[in-house]
């Protein structure tokens, strides 16, 4: 596993570096100054940026088109408060936007697959019930400030997408979507909260203690979005599986222990709760599943029904 991130760090970091007229170098002497003790380039990059860390910080590099949103970022801080690092801007470094966060700590997910999945999962029960937690904050703690998109207009872009895929996944799915469809204004009453919702909940941006199975961050938050509260949840998917090459995705043994152990904590945290608040919550839940895994991008980088259905028919389906 170290392996394979590190070479992927490393292409991606050239990459990165490929596209600015900076150096690396630059960027770490840059960011030394800025934290005030050495760093070194984290373990774990992304696809739009170049971080370095050190025990206490973080340092990112961003060009113009991958700028952060600070002010939209301090409402998510408040909404998932103690589970994502703090962001600041850090000035400009020849064509490249600075930022720093609290470096969070722990390791990624998948560093960590090994531990958490050993002795009948027993630690990845304590990641499953901080991850529910972690969901659940955004009920209580999405700050009323926070400017809001027009209910409608999410309502008619959601309503557009899920018929494309009606019209364009095989039959097998359209009980579902119609469903889905059907009960879509609900998600937009006034009375269901629009809340920050992470949209990239992979192994990756889930940073945990190895030895506990505590969830120490959730990084990434680039491309956070407003939408309907649950919308984030399928990313439940990410701890109850693996992606394997020849067989595609597949459950752990006891995924409906560990799920069922999740929904029990989510709703703890939740309150206080009717029977059809969890109706919305789990409709939520399945719309975000379905525009976050039905599309694919044509040979033009239109969005398409995608053809590749193995994962979405593992978890809408249960095949």
């Amino acid at each position: 596993m170290e392996s394979s991130i590190a070479a992927l760090s490393r292409h991606q970091i050239s990459d990165f570096f490929a596209k600015t007229c900076l150096t690396q170098q630059q960027c770490d002497e840059q960011a030394e100054l800025i934290a005030g003790t050495p760093v070194h380039a984290a373990i774990v990059q992304g696809g739009t940026s170049y971080t370095v860390v050190n025990e206490q910080i973080a340092v990112q590099f961003r060009a113009k088109d991958f700028m952060l949103d600070i002010e939209f970022l301090g409402h998510v801080e408040r909404a998932y408060a103690n589970f994502m690092p703090h962001h600041r801007c850090a000035g400009k470094l020849g064509d490249l936007y600075i930022y720093t966060m609290n470096n969070v700590g722990g390791i990624s997910m998948y560093l960590a697959r090994n531990e958490l999945l050993q002795n009948d999962c027993q630690l990845l029960q304590r990641t499953l019930q901080d991850y529910a937690r972690f969901f659940a904050s955004a009920w209580h703690n999405t700050p009323a400030s926070m400017l809001l998109p027009k209910r409608e207009t999410l309502l008619e872009d959601y309503s557009s997408q899920l018929r494309k895929l009606y019209d364009g996944l095989p039959m097998r799915f359209r009980s579902t979507l119609d469903h889905l469809i059907t009960r879509l204004p609900d998600l937009f009453a006034e009375d269901w909260p629009l809340v920050p919702n992470h949209i990239d909940l992979l192994e990756n941006n889930i940073h945990v203690d190895r030895s506990t199975g505590q969830i120490m961050g959730i990084c990434d938050w680039k491309d956070a979005e407003i939408s309907p509260f649950g919308m984030s949840l399928g990313g439940l998917e990410t701890m109850l599986g693996i992606w394997k090459m020849k067989e595609g995705w597949c459950y752990h043994t006891n995924q409906q222990t560990l799920r069922a152990h999740f929904w029990e904590a989510f709703y703890n945290s939740m309150g206080d709760i009717s029977e059809t608040q969890k109706e919305l919550v789990n409709l939520a839940r399945l719309v975000g599943i379905f525009l976050a895994n039905g599309f694919e991008l044509d040979d033009n980088e239109n969005k398409v029904p995608a053809s590749s259905l193995q994962y979405l028919e593992a978890v809408v389906l249960g095949n």
